[in-house]
């Protein structure tokens, strides 16, 4: 199966200091329509992204073929984090990704 040719990551549009690390979390349609290979596919691409990059946008945008999208969308970037706005426990909860299809954003 050619993974990589189904889902094109899309350009970003800005810089930033986003690096998805913190808990992911998949939605439950994502899971059940989507191969768990093509998952993983994307999350690897999406960490080899992030490390060339030294942090990305909170949004990426992977679209199929068929035109569908996946949003991986980050909650707190690495600068928000070291701010001091939030305690150790707000950066604990708040600290996670998601992935999902575009239409249940």
């Amino acid at each position: 199966m050619a993974t990589e040719n189904k889902w094109v990551r899309q350009p970003q549009e800005r810089k930033r200091d986003y690096f998805f690390n913190g808990k992911s979390y998949i939605t439950t349609n994502l899971m059940n329509e989507i191969p768990v290979d093509e998952i993983m596919w994307i999350i690897s691409d999406l960490k080899v992204f992030i490390q060339q990059e030294q942090g990305i946008d909170y949004l990426v945008i992977y679209i199929r073929s068929d035109g569908r999208k996946i949003f991986c969308i980050d909650q707190l970037s690495k600068s928000m984090m070291e701010s001091g706005d939030y305690t150790k426990e707000q950066i604990k909860e708040y600290n996670y990704w998601t992935m999902l299809f575009a239409e249940e954003y």
